[in-house]
């Protein structure tokens, strides 16, 4: 997925929730899917100059199956 064009706070919003989403994820695939998204969106972010806070504290901000996760 290109992130080049989608708005920085919509971004971390994605990004919450595929932190949020890999951490209760019960099968191996959607915790790797949103972790690999997470990580693709964090260093978009980056990019950007953006802080990005770590995955576990993400997670606590962000919803499980929300937009932008796997």
């Amino acid at each position: 997925m290109d992130y080049t064009q989608t708005p920085t706070d919509k971004l971390h919003r994605h990004y919450a929730n595929c932190c949020a989403t890999a951490a209760g994820a019960l099968g191996h695939s959607k915790t790797q899917f949103n972790e690999g998204r997470a990580h693709y969106i964090a260093k978009e972010l980056e990019a950007r100059g953006e802080d990005v806070p770590d995955p576990r504290t993400a997670a606590r901000f962000g919803s499980f199956n929300g937009e932008g996760s796997y």
